[in-house]
């Protein structure tokens, strides 16, 4: 049965310094997805995406990433961010099952956006990429290519 998770998201803050800066308080212990990214211009680049059953407190957690940290600082230029989402749970849905779903699912989506992923120890995800090469017959459903996390 498919889980469809629901997210409500908040508005993106800079990213904290560390664990004990004021903004984590605004940060909710309420479960949910959280993604560090740069921005830049339009641009933006994520880099990790995180699932919590209790955000603030596993947001201060990553805070204290080195290599998670490492990673974002030494990206391009932009501004360090930091959103989050809260859960919605439906009628009878397990919070443990829906965050991963979710999770997995903004995964997926960055990825497929060819985003730099680094949710492995800090460490860029490995990418699966099937390149179509498309004859006209099919290019109305064929993509050109189609990315995965390995």
């Amino acid at each position: 049965m498919a889980v469809n998770p629901r997210l409500s998201w908040r508005k993106p803050i800079d990213l904290p310094s560390d664990q004990k800066d004021p903004a984590v308080k605004s940060i909710p212990a309420a479960a949910g997805i959280y993604v560090f990214y740069r921005e830049y211009g339009e641009s933006v680049q994520v880099f990790y995406v995180g699932k919590a059953t209790k955000l603030q407190s596993r947001i201060k957690n990553q805070l204290n990433n080195h290599s998670l940290m490492k990673a974002i600082s030494s990206a391009k230029n932009g501004k360090r961010k930091l959103v989050w989402a809260e859960l919605r749970l439906k009628p009878g849905q397990s919070a443990a099952t829906t965050l991963k779903s979710a999770e997995k699912l903004m995964i997926r989506h960055y990825v497929e956006e060819g985003q730099p992923i680094h949710n492995i120890q800090g460490k860029r995800i490995p990418v699966q990429i099937l390149t179509n090469e498309n004859i006209k017959a099919v290019k109305h459903f064929v993509p050109n290519s189609v990315s995965i996390d390995a």
